[in-house]
């Protein structure tokens, strides 16, 4: 049940405080990660960072160039699949980590500085606006947002024509994804569940994560509880290729028997 599951009170502080309070919910995803994180450590080390930047210039350029001298770097292919690359202590130790753990970095430092900071919504991979700059974490550059989504639609990929700023909500969601499908690569149902149950917490009308609610329990063999879940995100939307892609799922399930396996 999601009202049972560890640190849901400061996650629902986080979402509830819109845009402010990052941290609270990062940090909570670090405990539930790993219950030893030193997250006094982790301020420590947001405040050396904002540190070397205040002796220097709060400019973006400056931020960046810091961030480049710290040695924070993407994290290879072969680790890319792991828990740990969304522990915010972990990226800060190993200074090796997953655009959206460098976002909320990035947002965490600007905290204690003079300028503005938010996650940006982004197919494929998340971004960061500071200052009203368009920061590509993946590299920690300056990205060019019209030509970078005007290559994409050139290649008949749907991107916004305008940075779609991110709330809580949207990080801690993604975030969670992000674990889940970490969990799925891993096979992992148990702890893709509760993952699963995180971004439910955080948002119980996204149809996604009803969806892939749907997915974890057909991967468990529970059948009448993906059927039940694929019906809430049916009815959550509105779009008729999305419904469709619903019903196509639905309809790929086994029948209803006395036979199916009930978990939930």
């Amino acid at each position: 049940m999601t009202q049972d599951l560890p640190y849901a009170s400061a996650l629902l502080e986080c979402v509830e405080s819109v845009n402010e309070h990052l941290l609270l919910g990062v940090k909570a995803v670090s405990r539930i990660l790993n219950p030893e994180s030193d997250l006094d450590w982790v301020d420590t080390q947001l405040l050396h960072l904002a540190g070397e930047i205040q002796k220097r210039e709060e400019t973006v350029e400056m931020m960046l160039k810091v961030f480049h001298e710290e040695g924070f770097q993407g994290v290879t292919e072969s680790d890319f699949h792991e828990y740990a690359n969304s522990d915010i202590e972990h990226v800060l130790k190993s200074r090796h980590g997953i655009p959206i753990t460098y976002v909320a970095i990035i947002l965490g430092v600007s905290d204690h500085l003079t300028m503005s900071s938010h996650g940006v919504n982004f197919p494929g991979v998340f971004l960061a606006q500071v200052n009203d700059v368009i920061v590509n974490p993946i590299d920690f550059s300056i990205l060019d947002y019209d030509t970078f989504t005007s290559n994409l639609k050139k290649k008949n990929i749907s991107v916004p024509n305008n940075p779609e700023l991110a709330s809580n909500a949207d990080i801690l969601k993604r975030m969670f994804n992000n674990l889940q499908e970490v969990a799925s690569v891993k096979g992992d149902v148990v702890r893709r569940l509760e993952f699963v149950d995180y971004m439910k917490l955080i948002d119980p009308d996204d149809w996604f994560t009803h969806f892939k609610c749907a997915e974890v329990w057909a991967s468990m063999g529970d059948y009448g509880a993906a059927r039940s879940e694929l019906r809430t995100a049916r009815d959550l939307v509105s779009d008729e290729a999305t419904i469709e892609m619903i019903d196509r799922n639905l309809a790929q399930l086994p029948k209803p028997s006395d036979n199916d396996q009930v978990m939930n």
